[in-house]
C-alpha cells in the first residue's frame, strides 16, 4: 500500500475532542465536598486554558473543541445541544466568553497545539437569529413550515440552494479562521454531517477560497461523514480528512463483552445480523476478521490515490456520538484496535476527552443523566443481546488509580511510538502472511511492514480473544519497540508487537 508523502502537521496529528461539559465538570463527589463547595472560579474554557500543560504531557497535538456556539432554547432537548446553535458567531455562556475562547486559542497555539472547532452546517436551532430575519435560509414545506432531518426536532435544516445562506455560511467559516485578526484564528473545523447538506457544491465554493485567503497556514477540514463514497466525494470538494466510520462499524458489529466485561470477537455466524449488509461479511466468512480488516485498508489504498491532495481518515473508538469503546468493546479489543490505529497508513488518531483514563460513560449531549442507545453487545458464547449505555454530565473512569494510570501510559506509549518512528506516519505498507495456524475463517492476526526513508518496522496485532499460533518466527527478530516479543510461536489474545528488524 503506497502512501502519499507529506510533511503536513495533519499527518502527525493526534486529535483530542473536548466536550467542555465533561472536562470542566466541577460537581462535588460527595456530601462532605458539597458542604465546602464554593462557586466555580473558572469557566470551562478558562479551565482548559489553565491546564494545557497537562494535555501536552499526554501527547495531544490537535484540540478539537465541540461547537462553542450559543445553544438554542426553542424545542430544546434536555440541557440543550451544542449541535443546535442559535448563532454561529457566538459563544454559549455555559462554556465561557468569546474573550476566554480567544485566550484559550492563543495559549494553545503558543504551546504548539493546533485548534479546530466543531461546525454544524446542516442545521441550526429552531430559534436561530436567521429564523426571523431570513426564513428563506431554511428548508420549508409547501405550508412554509421549517423542516428538520430524522428525529432532530430541536433543529432547523439549512437550505444551501439559497444564495444568501451560502454567503452567510461562508462568512461564518471566514469569521473563525480570522478570529484573532493578524494572529490568525482556528486551524480548521470538524464539520458535522458534512455530506448531509442539501447541496454539497457549497464546499467547492467555500474550502478552496478560504485556503487561498489564509494561505499562510494549513487548514484541517475534517468531515463527519458516513460511507467511503461520501468521503471520496468530499475529498474531491476540498476536505482533507473524514471519519473512519467503516473501521468503527467493524468494531461495533463484531466486538462485544461477556458478563465479566472481557472482550469477545464474534464469529460472523454467531451474530444475529450476519447478512450481506454486515461490514465485510463475505470476506470475514472466508478469511476471518483479519481478512475483513485487510480488505478495508486495501479499499482505502485503492481510493486515496484518486485524490490530488493528501487525505486522511480520522479513526476513533470514542467520540461524543458513539460513546465509550471501553464500555462497548472491552479493554482487550480496545487496546488491540488502538495499537493497529497508531501503526496504520492514511490514519489520524482521534480521541475523546477522558478516553485516556478509561472513561465508561458517554458525556452529555442532551441529558444530564439517562440511558442511551450506544450500549454494548453482551455474549455468553452462544447468543448475543444488548445492554444500554449511560449518558451523564460528568465522568465515570476506570476503577482505581492504578488502572487509570496504566490506561494513560498505554496511550502515551503509542503516541510516543508514532512520534518517534516516521515509518508509522508516512511509510508504505506491505502485508505479511505469518502462517497463522488457525483455519482461514478464524484468522485474527494482521501483520505488515511499514517502510519509509530507509526505516523498516514490522507490526503484528492479534485482533481476537484467543491466542494464535504462527509459523513465520523470523518476522519478530530484532529490537522490540512496542509490546512483548512472542514466546515460542504464539501471539497472545489482543496483543500487538512492533519490531525494528
Amino acid at each position: 500500500i503506497p502512501v502519499m508523502a507529506t510533511r503536513s502537521w495533519i499527518a502527525d496529528a493526534v486529535i483530542y475532542q473536548i466536550n467542555p461539559r465533561s472536562l470542566a465538570a466541577r460537581e462535588p463527589r460527595n456530601a462532605i465536598e458539597a458542604l465546602g463547595e464554593k462557586p466555580p472560579a473558572q469557566s470551562p474554557y478558562a479551565y482548559i486554558a489553565s491546564n494545557l500543560e497537562t494535555l501536552k504531557e499526554v501527547g495531544m497535538k490537535v484540540l478539537h473543541l465541540m461547537p462553542p456556539f450559543e445553544m438554542g432554547h426553542a424545542h430544546r432537548k434536555g440541557i440543550g445541544s451544542p449541535y443546535a446553535a442559535r448563532d454561529f458567531t457566538s459563544v454559549d455562556p455555559e462554556h465561557g466568553t468569546m474573550d476566554e475562547l480567544k485566550t484559550l486559542i492563543r495559549r494553545a497555539r503558543g504551546m504548539g497545539f493546533r485548534v479546530i472547532i466543531g461546525m454544524v452546517p446542516n442545521h441550526s436551532s429552531r430559534d436561530h437569529v436567521w429564523i426571523e430575519s431570513n426564513p428563506e435560509y431554511f428548508v420549508q414545506n409547501e405550508q412554509g413550515e421549517i423542516l428538520y432531518d430524522l428525529d432532530w426536532s430541536d433543529t432547523a435544516k439549512l437550505n444551501y440552494q439559497s444564495k444568501g445562506l451560502r454567503r452567510a455560511m461562508f462568512d461564518v467559516y471566514d469569521f473563525w479562521l480570522g478570529l484573532l485578526g493578524d494572529e490568525g484564528g482556528v486551524d480548521g473545523f470538524r464539520v458535522d454531517m458534512a455530506h448531509f447538506i442539501n447541496d454539497t457544491t457549497f464546499w467547492d465554493e467555500t474550502i478552496a477560497p478560504l485556503r487561498a485567503k489564509y494561505d499562510d497556514r494549513e487548514q484541517l477540514w475534517l468531515a463527519e461523514c458516513y460511507g467511503i463514497d461520501n468521503s471520496m466525494d468530499l475529498f474531491k470538494r476540498g476536505f482533507n480528512a473524514s471519519y473512519d466510520d467503516a473501521f468503527y462499524k467493524l468494531a461495533e458489529h463484531y466486538y462485544g463483552v461477556d458478563r465479566e466485561h472481557n472482550s469477545h470477537l464474534f464469529s460472523p455466524d454467531l451474530h444475529p445480523e450476519n447478512t450481506a449488509h454486515s461490514p465485510h461479511y463475505a470476506v470475514f466468512k472466508k478469511s476471518g476478521f483479519a481478512g475483513a480488516v485487510r480488505d478495508l485498508l486495501d479499499t482505502y489504498a485503492r481510493c486515496v490515490p484518486q485524490i490530488a491532495h493528501p487525505v486522511f481518515f480520522a479513526r476513533y473508538l470514542d467520540n461524543h456520538d458513539e460513546g465509550r469503546s471501553l464500555y462497548r468493546f472491552g479493554r482487550g479489543a480496545v487496546q488491540a484496535m488502538t495499537a493497529l490505529t497508531y501503526c496504520s497508513p492514511h490514519i489520524v488518531p482521534f480521541m475523546l476527552t477522558g478516553q485516556e483514563f478509561g472513561a465508561m460513560n458517554r458525556p452529555s449531549i442532551h441529558e444530564r443523566f439517562g440511558l442511551c442507545d450506544k450500549g454494548c453487545q453482551m455474549t455468553d458464547g452462544h447468543s448475543i443481546w444488548r445492554k444500554e449505555g449511560i449518558e451523564f454530565e460528568g465522568n465515570l473512569f476506570a476503577r482505581g488509580y492504578g488502572t487509570r494510570q496504566q490506561t494513560l501510559r498505554f496511550y502515551q506509549e503509542l503516541i510516543q511510538l508514532r512520534d518517534q518512528h516516521p515509518a508509522l506516519r508516512h511509510g508504505d505498507l506491505t502485508w505479511v502472511d505469518l502462517g497463522e495456524t488457525a483455519r482461514a475463517a478464524a484468522h485474527s492476526i494482521v501483520a505488515f511492514r511499514r517502510k519509509y526513508e530507509g526505516q523498516t518496522l514490522h507490526v503484528a496485532v492479534n485482533l481476537g480473544h484467543q491466542p494464535r499460533g504462527f509459523t513465520q518466527a523470523d518476522f519478530f527478530r530484532g529490537k522490540t519497540l512496542y509490546g512483548s516479543a512472542p514466546e515460542g510461536q504464539t501471539l497472545d489474545a489482543f496483543s500487538a508487537v512492533v519490531v525494528q528488524p
